[in-house]
């Protein structure tokens, strides 16, 4: 009887370290999975932070290039964001069209890279605008378009980042646009290249009686896609109007508003917040959003 206990107390032990093991060993299954798992949002996260810096660049520049040409075609070539030393050449002006090619001179190898602009920003290399006239008539239209041959870089001074865009502006009212930006790239200094394209709706709210755009403030609206510089593509969305400012200091970037970023390959969106402070600051600070974390960068 003692035997058969002893033997049954045996099997019992041998059995509760067998449920022990195979416990452990789901355990470590488990571990091993919500680390994999962990791993994998890090790195849709670290992905998507790469999808925001680099589309908030691009949004950035598709604006700044809008202001340039809104400058000139509404002050009759006269602008306030083209620096002296700057050429404007009137390249045809047949029937109903005028196109027009600027200069900005090429890239310096030294700090300032290029010339210092009225919006604050440095640009170089050329950028060629059309527009039908009259342009502030609702139905117009306009074009900005650069090539690789072109050469045209934008930044400050130090890090400036080269464009190749095709972009349509189509005046929907008296002081409302719609721009369509397609297959926009940015080649960065280090030879990483980032593409979007999506269509904005832009409202000017203020300013808009005035000549040029100094004191304008406008909205923007709109979604679309891009390919980020490490090859993941994503989709943008604003969820609450950009506001930007044309002033001096403050011409740069958006102050205010919200993007929703997502990769294709995320389980999960991140948000862009151009105003991390609530203030609506006249700098280039913006926080990326994603769960409870956040990261604040410096919009190029």
């Amino acid at each position: 009887m003692g035997d058969l206990f002893v033997f049954n107390g045996i099997a019992m032990i041998k059995t509760i370290k067998k449920h022990s093991f195979t416990a452990t060993l789901m355990l470590c299954g488990v571990c091993i999975l919500l680390g994999f798992t962990a791993c994998g949002k890090l790195k849709q996260d670290r992905d998507n932070i790469t999808s925001a810096e680099d589309f908030a660049s691009s949004e950035t520049e598709a604006a700044s290039l809008f202001d340039l040409s809104d400058d000139i075609n509404e002050s009759s070539m006269q602008s306030t964001v083209v620096p002296s030393g700057a050429t404007i050449t009137v390249i045809d002006t047949q029937n109903s069209v005028k196109l027009y090619e600027i200069d900005f001179g090429p890239l310096s190898s030294n700090a300032p890279k290029g010339k210092l602009c009225g919006d604050g920003r440095y640009r170089a290399g050329k950028v060629q605008i059309g527009f039908t006239k009259p342009y502030k008539s609702v139905g117009s239209m306009a074009t900005i378009k650069i090539t690789a041959a072109d050469e045209y870089y934008c930044g400050d001074g130090n890090n400036m980042t080269q464009v190749i865009t095709d972009i349509s502006i189509k005046r929907t009212a008296i002081y409302a646009f719609e721009i369509n930006v397609n297959n926009s790239e940015l080649i960065f200094s280090d030879g990483k290249k980032a593409t979007h394209s999506g269509i904005r709706n832009l409202t000017k709210i203020s300013g808009q009686t005035t000549p040029g755009i100094w004191g304008d403030e406008y909205e923007v609206t709109g979604s679309g896609n891009g390919v980020n510089r490490e090859g993941d593509g994503y989709s943008w969305n604003v969820t609450s109007p950009l506001l930007k400012r044309l002033q001096m200091g403050c011409a740069r970037t958006f102050v205010k508003g919200v993007i929703t970023i997502k990769n294709v390959d995320a389980s999960r969106s991140l948000e862009i917040d151009f105003d991390p402070f609530n203030n609506a600051a006249c700098d280039r600070t913006a926080k990326a959003l994603f769960g409870n974390r956040s990261v604040t960068f410096t919009v190029r």
